[in-house]
């Protein structure tokens, strides 16, 4: 794994929302797509936030329609670059306690990709 860049294991492309998407929209994202989490973007395309299924379990009692991406979303986005080493970021995940970080290519917030904790995981088993 010390040799092994974000690049070499991170999943390609985000799914992302926008801002003013209602919780349902996030909620159809995630399913539809089969994951965990979606980028929050704002208007310029950049990255600002990040939702997980437990947020949306948060506002379940909510009107859905009614509840916007920007009102649930963390905007403590922890984020990498592509040519960042795993070690580090597996630190980072250990130290914030999450599961994934948004990739962010290493000139602005642009997201590129997304590096969870089974990409890790699923890395460091391969064979030699």
């Amino acid at each position: 794994m010390e040799d092994k860049k974000v690049y070499d294991v991170m999943t390609r492309g985000v799914v992302s929302v926008h801002l003013t998407d209602s919780a349902r929209e996030v909620a159809r994202a995630l399913v539809e797509n089969k994951i965990h989490a979606v980028a929050v973007m704002d208007n310029n395309g950049d990255a600002v936030g990040i939702i997980s299924e437990m947020d949306l379990l948060g506002v379940m009692d909510q009107d859905l329609d009614l509840t916007r991406a920007e009102d649930i979303m963390s905007s403590h986005l922890r984020s990498i670059t592509p040519n960042s080493r795993l070690r580090e970021a597996a630190e980072i995940m250990l130290g914030f306690k999450v599961h994934r970080l948004i990739v962010l290519h290493p000139e602005g917030r642009r997201a590129v990709g997304v590096l969870s904790i089974s990409d890790i995981i699923r890395e460091v088993t391969k064979p030699d």
